[in-house]
């Protein structure tokens, strides 16, 4: 029998984020895929600042970003042909630019690697679980090589299921996958570029109501298609060489394209019942499926680990288990809303109907020309803040008025000043002293406007960087009693 205090099952990008928040706090981890390295193909196509704020507190957020493009504009083109700026992803509170697209395997080859140079996980590739038993203080996994012979015993004090969404774990425990599929099946198609195509140079989404087609820019050197197919349509006719260059003629010009893979996808949105059965927690895809259209499928999972990674770490550490019950009470309504959003684009960009584009292209143009559409297109994507969870009150109700519950905003890349515990931004020295007395990190914040608006003179970030409580110089010997006795901090 071999032990470790998690083992992961499932080694994709959350499983490998997963594996490097973990170990980077000193928890010993196993890590096990059935696959013998990483899908050589690319799947997930963007991510966003929030992700890249994970990826900056495991030192990757500089390779992650040499292998992709920041995007600064998304298009709508209306079945007319009309193009419509639907979405500026300027520069925002977090550091980092906040739509970037990426080449997957590249993004997992640079996290593997860090594993590996860390040497803190014991990764097993080629390595499939057979069966999942849970006890009171502990999880036995049997897991065989997938090339035949014995199985082995991993014994851990808790399991992570990051293996997809069809997850032997979560089905071995007979967790209810909720949701439907999208009725309508799309067509993705993946080239490499010897430059970037002229005639659509960032992300556009056309509104054709006879094809409805997206247009997406990957990492340097590759673009993705993809494009709806109708009820009835032949799949497999969709795939052969000749159609899909007859698909994608229309944005080529002089570049020089080779098709890496063309596949029909029926997206899903999904959610299973429950994220935790005792001392098994569920993440990423195995936990909720979500439709592509606002690139959220892998950023809901990087933010599954950095919210688990903590407090798994916590627990092993002394803290209460009901710690661990806060993740699903948090993460769940974020992903909810996201799938929600992609949902609602989804929409827009999936009418095939003449009359109903003729009316969504009429609100889109009437939006545009009084200037609605302005002031909306740089806040698309929900707020990341919690309404719940692991705070020391209760969250204001509506997202824009949480001080605690919300994200605390990176300048100056304070994070790596910050380390990956609890810690204090101040807005004076004196503030930051008496709580570095307590033991707590603390600094002067380069943004103290945030404290400012919030009335407050200090702020108490978790490990993820969300915002914990808030006070003044009053406030703080009791806030750090009561931390150490809700988590040891």
């Amino acid at each position: 029998m071999i032990e470790c205090e998690v083992m992961i099952c499932g080694f994709g990008p959350v499983g490998q984020l997963l594996a490097l928040l973990l170990t980077d706090l000193g928890v010993k981890v196993i890590a096990v895929d059935e696959a013998d390295d990483v899908y050589s193909l690319p799947r997930a196509a963007v991510i966003d600042d929030e992700v890249l704020r994970i990826f900056q507190s495991v030192g990757l957020d500089a390779a992650a970003l040499a292998n992709a493009q920041a995007q600064k504009s998304v298009s709508f083109v209306t079945n007319r042909g009309k193009k419509l700026e639907v979405l500026r992803p300027a520069q925002g509170d977090l550091g980092h630019p906040p739509l970037v697209s990426i080449h997957q395997p590249s993004m997992e080859r640079t996290m593997v690697a860090a594993v590996a140079e860390r040497g803190q996980a014991d990764v097993r590739w080629g390595t499939r679980v057979e069966t999942v038993d849970r006890a009171a203080d502990h999880v036995d996994a049997y897991v065989r090589s997938t090339a035949g012979g014995k199985t082995t015993r991993i014994r851990s004090r808790y399991l992570v299921a990051c293996d997809g969404g069809r997850s032997f774990v979560r089905r071995s425990l007979q967790i209810p996958f909720g949701g439907s599929t999208f009725a309508q099946r799309w067509l993705v198609l993946d080239g490499l570029l010897d430059k970037p195509l002229a005639k659509v140079p960032h992300p556009h989404f056309f509104g054709d109501v006879n094809r409805p087609t997206v247009s997406l820019p990957m990492s340097s050197g590759r673009h993705r298609w993809e494009w709806m197919l109708h009820p009835g349509e032949d799949a497999a006719e969709f795939e052969q060489p000749a159609r899909i260059r007859e698909l994608a003629a229309p944005y080529i010009t002089d570049e020089e394209v080779e098709f890496e893979r063309a596949v029909v996808y029926t997206f899903h949105v999904r959610r299973a019942e429950s994220w935790r059965a005792g001392r098994v927690l569920l993440a990423g895809d195995s936990a909720h499926l979500t439709p592509p259209f606002a690139g959220q499928g892998f950023s809901s999972g990087a933010r599954d680990a950095q919210n688990l990674a903590w407090k798994l770490e916590a627990v092993l550490r002394g803290a209460p288990q009901q710690l661990l019950e806060s993740y699903e009470v948090e993460r769940r309504p974020h992903v909810t809303s996201m799938q929600n959003l992609a949902v609602r684009w989804g929409g827009i960009v999936q009418t095939s109907n003449p009359t109903v584009g003729k009316i969504r292209d009429g609100v889109l143009g009437a939006l545009n020309s009084t200037g609605v559409l302005a002031l909306i297109r740089e806040q698309v994507k929900p707020l990341p803040t919690y309404g719940q969870g692991f705070f020391a009150t209760r969250p204001a109700k509506l997202p824009f008025n949480r001080s605690v519950g919300a994200l605390f905003p990176q300048a100056e890349r304070i994070d790596e000043m910050l380390g990956n515990r609890w810690s204090v931004v101040a807005d004076s020295p004196a503030i930051a002293r008496a709580w570095r007395e307590r033991g707590v990190t603390s600094i002067v914040s380069p943004v103290d406007s945030w404290l400012r608006s919030n009335d407050c003179e200090w702020a108490l970030l978790r490990p993820d960087k969300f915002v914990f409580a808030t006070g003044a110089a009053d406030d703080i010997s009791a806030t750090a009693t009561n931390l150490e006795k809700l988590v040891g901090a």
